[in-house]
């Protein structure tokens, strides 16, 4: 983990994104991609032609496991969403966390000069975010700080009636 100028603990994407990522490409068949992500069992993937990235392709978006008909004589191609939201390796997991909440999406290809280098799930950010959390946490219980959980305090106007 990083440290910014200000002292707080700075996730980036780089640090966290999984590789290799598994790629598709346009023309393949809708059920041959669902196969393929499930052995690799992975729900995204981005569907790339050469270096380019064209979109990007969940399992929901081929049917899911009971959506043969969806699938049916169609590719990826067919079923993909375009001009998906990118990150970068360098953008904080805070930022990535809000462009995921705003843009309603699963993942982000992580790309850099073009090149995909890897990719980072929603599951992945809250493990970040968790891993942060447990992070400051250690640190300020090791500071003699308060992230000590503690009963709530209960205040009443009528202190006499509370045992």
């Amino acid at each position: 983990m990083k440290r910014s100028e200000r002292g707080k603990t700075t996730l980036k994407l780089g640090d966290i994104m999984t590789t290799p990522v598994l790629k598709l490409a346009p023309t393949e068949p809708a059920s041959d991609a669902l196969a393929l992500m499930r052995d690799e069992g992975v729900r995204h993937a981005p569907v790339v032609e050469g270096n380019l990235i064209l979109g990007i392709v969940s399992e929901r978006d081929l049917g899911g496991p009971h959506g043969g008909l969806a699938r049916k004589n169609r590719t990826v191609r067919d079923l993909m969403k375009t001009d998906p939201a990118l990150g970068a390796p360098e953008m904080s997991v805070t930022d990535a966390v809000v462009l995921v909440r705003e843009r309603h999406i699963g993942c982000l290809p992580i790309v850099d000069a073009g090149r995909l280098l890897g990719i980072v799930t929603r599951s992945d950010l809250l493990a970040a975010l968790a891993d942060i959390r447990r992070t400051r946490s250690q640190a300020s219980v090791a500071r003699g700080g308060a992230d000590i959980p503690r009963p709530p305090l209960v205040v009443s106007p009528n202190r006499d009636k509370w045992p």
